[in-house]
């Protein structure tokens, strides 16, 4: 009787993760722009990661393709992020990567990555990064905000 319960056990475990595998694949598959990342330094050329990026807001969702996580693997703030530049493939990653993809490297938090994209995808990756507001915060004149206060309610 142990033994049945177990297995039962067992096997509802099992397909729990198996449902939520097949949710995060197909959640994954069907939104953003299919990209390939890996983070630096890698001096043998590897450790590529398949998966999909999507824009919410001010930040980039990255979502690995063989990853269980519930949420997103990697979330870059379009405030916190440098681009690097691009450079084109390299005979050893055109057989990993798609043919026509650029590589751009960008720093995100004291890491650098770099980040495989189509030709539309590459488009709208530096575009998103170019168009981020300036980091530069203007001060805040406080005096000003106290008269401006101080104007609104004598009326």
């Amino acid at each position: 009787m142990k033994f049945a319960i177990g297995i039962t056990l067992l096997l509802l475990v099992l397909a729990v993760l198996l449902a939520v595998a097949a949710w995060r694949f197909l959640y994954v598959r069907c939104s953003g722009s299919a990209v390939v990342i890996r983070e630096l330094p890698s001096p043998s050329g590897r450790h590529w990661r398949h998966g999909s990026m999507r824009y919410h807001g001010e930040g980039l969702q990255y979502f690995k393709l063989r990853s269980l996580k519930p949420g997103p693997d990697l979330v870059v703030d379009r405030q916190q992020v440098d681009y690097l530049g691009a450079r084109p493939l390299e005979d050893s990653e055109i057989l990993l990567l798609h043919s026509d993809a650029t590589v751009h490297k960008i720093k995100y938090l004291a890491r650098e990555y770099e980040v495989a994209l189509d030709k539309s995808a590459s488009m709208a990756f530096v575009s998103w990064i170019e168009s981020a507001p300036s980091r530069r915060q203007e001060r805040i004149d406080y005096n000003a905000l106290y008269r401006k206060v101080d104007q609104n309610k004598r009326k």
